[in-house]
Formats: structure tokens, sequence, C-alpha cells
């Protein structure tokens, strides 16, 4: 999974991102709204890689602040949004708030 993929998802529109009704509750708490992710995947990089279908992605939402977003792949169109949050671990993240 790269980047680019993910991208693509974005600006095609021809697959999904699935947001679970988990990750929405955490969106909401964490107060992302659904630009701040589409803001870090195009800002962002994919900073580790957790199995062959999951990847961390490191970027700056909206309003230019540091996130991080958990993304896995679940087939070939679909993709999951695991998690979204501050980055507050230094030994993984460049920038933490």
């Amino acid at each position: 999974m790269q980047m680019k993929d993910i991208k693509k998802v974005l600006m095609t529109g021809q697959r999904k991102i699935i947001v679970g009704s988990h990750t929405k509750k955490q969106l909401g708490k964490r107060g992302y709204s659904k630009g701040d992710i589409v803001a870090a995947i195009f800002s962002g990089s994919i900073v580790e890689r957790q199995g062959t279908n999951k990847v961390v992605i490191a970027g700056r939402d909206k309003d230019d602040n540091p996130i991080v977003i958990v993304i896995a792949k679940l087939s070939t169109q679909d993709y999951k949004m695991v998690t979204v949050m501050p980055p507050i671990d230094h030994n993984r993240f460049q920038e933490c708030v």
C-alpha cells in the first residue's frame, strides 16, 4: 500500500475509505472532521507499516496541526480508517503535540 493509492481513493471516488462507528466517535471526541482527514492524507506520509495491510500516516490537519491516521486495506477496492489521533509519542513521530 502506497500513499498514491490512498490519495487516488479520495480523488477518483471509485473506491472508498470506510469509517467505522467507533472511529467516528473518536473523530468527534478528539475534535477532528472529515476535512482534517483529507488534509492529513494529502499532506502526510507513511511513517510506519503494521503488517502488510495497515499503515500509519503522519500529516497535518486543516488547521496545520500534526495528526496521525491509521488506515487498513480491506480489499482492492476498500480501505478502512482504523483510528485518528494527535501524535504524542516522540519515539514514533517527529512532530508531537
